[in-house]
């Protein structure tokens, strides 16, 4: 029987890559193998981004420029932007086939539907079963999908629905499959990581559900924890003391916290101010002293005036965060704050996105120079005869790299390290002794 091949386009956040990851197992099941070539697949299957309004614009031109390529493989469509209009289909006839879930039993249903022969492959499959995307020795564990939370410009509670939690159990099975791949760092993601289990185990405050989660993964062979996506001002003392004192979770924190104006966190519908943020993160660096602080802002949200704008500029610089990420606001409907006149000019939206960054990096470089100090690197990738890597300080993907030469080095490799310079964001670093192969 014919080999059938799949050719995955794969769009949006780490949650989405976990939904991609979904996908191509259960194609695997059913006997198809990946290609990275589109012109030999025989279905190019497109996991779409519907968050905001480039996301969803770079969605559908991905979906015609493979439904109008001279091949003759089929398309098949999913993910965010599908949930999010789910009239879709009627508008893309070019479409073969459209996918809502990325359960098993709907995969095999359209691929029968659409006339492809599948078959049982010769080994026993899992229910956590992923064909991870980058091959490299970390993977993201999404621990829950939806959000409680109404923030006034976020479209994913309109269609991911309310927060629907994964039990510990199939969460630790699934980390232990992830760790028999050569997985070293577990990065835990969710839309609202903070709540975690308050559906499922009742009510938790401080994190409490979620520390529970993270002293099991402690449990597991794994080299580093990563959290993302913390909700700002939910968690504890015990929360922050835990990571302190941990060998395993990364004294790291992601708290996207999106504006400081008192005046539109309300509109934003958002906790907080100005003040009660700055003596969070206070809080949280005193208890981790190395604490590494990622956080990120929307500018050009519906009325921020320039004195608003500036009073954001002046936060960043207050806070010293180690890694920020900015983004322009996206008008959205089905959003609360889509009531609202987008009254924010696109340039000077791009404007204030550039001056943010600017205050940014002039903060960062005030910042104590962290050379001469030790840490451990886990190698990701390399680039002709130097390993690029990164510490517990830098999550893949978004913060700066660690370059470090390593005779002999390996995908997965951790070794110990002396930082000897800076550059911009990234590291360089002197090798000293691997310490896991």
């Amino acid at each position: 029987m014919k080999t059938n091949k799949i050719h995955l386009a794969h769009l949006g956040c780490s949650k989405n890559m976990v939904d991609s990851e979904i996908h191509l197992s259960h194609f695997y099941k059913l006997g198809f193998e990946e290609t990275q070539d589109p012109n030999e697949a025989d279905i190019v299957l497109v996991n779409t981004c519907g968050f905001i309004k480039e996301a969803k614009e770079q969605s559908i031109n991905t979906i015609f420029e493979h439904a109008s390529a001279e091949d003759q493989s089929k398309v098949v469509v999913t993910g965010c932007l599908y949930q999010r209009y789910e009239d879709l289909d009627e508008s893309m006839p070019e479409v073969d086939g459209w996918l809502q879930s990325n359960t098993l039993e709907d995969v095999e249903e359209l691929v029968n539907k659409m006339g492809f022969e599948t078959r049982t492959p010769n080994y026993q499959s899992s229910p956590f079963d992923r064909v991870l995307l980058e091959k490299t020795c970390h993977a993201y564990l999404r621990i829950s999908e939806g959000c409680n939370k109404s923030c006034a410009f976020c479209s994913i509670p309109g269609f991911k629905g309310k927060m629907v939690s994964r039990t510990i159990e199939s969460l630790i099975e699934e980390a232990k499959n992830l760790l028999s791949f050569g997985v070293k760092e577990l990065n835990v993601v969710s839309q609202d990581t903070a709540n975690y289990g308050i559906d499922i185990y009742g009510p938790g405050k401080g994190g409490k559900h979620l520390l529970k989660l993270l002293q099991e993964l402690e449990k597991l062979d794994v080299f580093r924890i990563r959290v993302h996506y913390l909700y700002p001002l939910m968690m504890n003392d015990d929360f922050y003391a835990h990571i302190a004192q941990s060998n395993k979770i990364c004294h790291y924190i992601d708290m996207p916290i999106q504006h400081c104006n008192n005046e539109l966190l309300k509109k934003m519908k958002r906790p907080g101010t100005y003040k009660k943020y700055l003596e969070e993160i206070k809080r949280m660096k005193t208890i981790i002293p190395d604490l590494s602080l990622r956080s990120s802002f929307i500018v050009g949200f519906p009325t921020e005036t320039e004195e608003q704008f500036l009073e954001l500029v002046q936060f960043v610089k207050e806070a010293k965060f180690d890694w920020v990420g900015v983004f322009t606001y996206s008008h959205e409907e089905d959003t609360d704050a889509y009531q609202y006149k987008d009254t924010v000019h696109h340039r000077t939206k791009k404007r204030r996105k550039r001056e943010l960054m600017e205050a940014y990096y002039a903060t960062k470089e005030s910042l104590p120079s962290k050379v001469g100090s030790k840490v451990k690197v886990l190698l990701e990738e390399k680039s002709g005869e130097t390993w690029m890597g990164r510490s517990q300080y830098q999550a893949t993907e978004v913060d700066g790299l660690i370059y470090i030469d390593v005779e002999d080095g390996k995908v997965g490799q951790v070794v110990e390290a002396t930082i000897i310079e800076e550059i911009d964001v990234d590291q360089r670093a002197k090798y000293i002794k691997t310490l896991i192969q």
